[in-house]
C-alpha cells in the first residue's frame, strides 16, 4: 500500500478524483461567502491544519529570503488562477470554463519544454489533442451545435489568462523545488498563498460575520481544505518531481470523467450515451499518453 501511494501515476488519478468532487462540494457552497474571501479562508485553513503536521513531523526552519521567493513563485500561480477563475464566473458560464480549462495541460506542455527543456514528441502533442478533445466532448455533452453556439467573451478572456497562470504551477513546483521534503514545500506554498490572498481579502475579513458561520460551509470548506488543497497541491508538486510536467498534468483530462462517475453515485444521475465516446477517448488517450517515452 505505501509503495502504492508513492506512485506518481496513481497519486494523480487521486488528484483528479479530488479535483471533480471540488466541483460539487464548491457549487454547494459558493453562495455562503464572497469569493477572494472563501479562496482565503481555504488557503487559511490549510495552513493551520497542514502546518500542524509539519511542524511535528519535519521541524522546519523559517525560510530564507532566497526560498520565500521560491514559494512566492509558486503560491502566485494558484492564487492567480482561483482569483480569476471566480472572477471570471461572474460573465460566463460554467461550461465555457470547462472547455478553456482542458487547454491547462497544453499551456504546462508549452511551459515544461521553455523552461524544463521537456521536448514532447509529435506523438505526444496527437495524443494529447485528442484528450483534450475527449474532455470537451464530455463537457459540452456530445453536442457539436452547442459548441458552435458559444460565445466567448470578457469573462472567457479573463478564465484564458486565468488557466495560463494554473499551467505554470507543475513547472515552478519542479523549477523551483529546493531540498526541502515536499510536504514542507506544500506547507510554505500555502503559508505564501495565503499571505498574498490576506489583501484583497482584508475589507470581507472584517465585515464578514463570522459568530454566524454556517454549518454547511463549514462542512464543505473542511472536504476543500483537506481534499483539492493541501491533498492536491502535495500531490502536484510531488509528482512533478517524479516525471514530466506534462504527463502530470495531462490527468486533468479524467476530471470530467470522474465528475461524470461522482453525479452517478451522489446524486444518481446516469450519463447521457452521447458523452460516453469522450470519456471513453480522454481514458485511453491520458493512459496512452503516460506510456509513451
Amino acid at each position: 500500500m505505501r509503495k502504492l501511494f508513492k506512485n506518481p501515476h496513481f497519486l494523480m488519478l487521486l488528484y483528479s478524483i479530488l479535483v471533480a468532487g471540488s466541483f460539487t462540494v464548491g457549487h454547494l457552497i459558493t453562495s455562503y461567502m464572497d469569493s477572494i474571501l472563501l479562496i482565503f479562508t481555504r488557503f487559511f485553513l490549510a495552513s493551520i491544519i497542514f502546518g500542524f503536521y509539519i511542524i511535528i513531523k519535519y521541524k522546519p526552519k523559517w525560510p530564507s529570503l532566497k526560498d520565500s521567493a521560491r514559494y512566492f513563485a509558486i503560491s502566485s500561480t494558484l492564487v492567480l488562477y482561483f482569483w480569476g477563475m471566480f472572477e471570471s464566473l461572474k460573465y460566463t458560464t460554467p461550461i465555457k470554463t470547462g472547455i478553456i480549462y482542458t487547454l491547462v495541460p497544453m499551456f504546462s506542455t508549452c511551459y515544461g519544454y521553455f523552461l524544463l527543456k521537456e521536448k514532447p514528441s509529435c506523438l505526444k502533442i496527437m495524443v494529447l489533442f485528442f484528450a483534450m478533445t475527449g474532455a470537451i466532448w464530455v463537457i459540452s455533452d456530445g453536442s457539436i451545435l452547442k459548441l458552435l453556439n458559444l460565445d466567448f467573451g470578457k469573462g472567457d478572456i479573463l478564465f484564458l489568462l486565468a488557466c495560463m497562470s494554473m499551467g505554470l504551477f507543475s513547472p515552478f513546483s519542479k523549477l523551483f523545488s529546493g531540498e526541502e521534503e515536499t510536504p514542507v514545500m506544500t506547507f510554505w506554498t500555502l503559508v505564501t498563498g495565503t499571505i498574498i490572498l490576506f489583501f484583497p481579502a482584508f475589507n470581507e475579513i472584517i465585515r464578514y460575520q463570522w459568530l454566524l458561520f454556517p454549518v454547511k460551509l463549514a462542512a464543505g470548506l473542511l472536504y476543500l481544505v483537506i481534499f483539492p488543497t493541501i491533498i492536491t497541491f502535495f500531490i502536484v508538486q510531488y509528482s512533478s518531481q517524479k516525471m514530466e510536467v506534462s504527463k502530470v498534468m495531462s490527468y486533468i483530462y479524467m476530471i470530467p470523467v470522474f465528475v461524470v462517475f461522482i453525479q452517478m453515485v451522489t446524486i444518481k444521475v446516469l450519463p447521457e450515451p452521447v458523452i460516453l465516446p469522450g470519456i471513453i477517448i480522454s481514458g485511453i488517450c491520458t493512459f496512452l499518453f503516460q506510456k509513451i517515452n
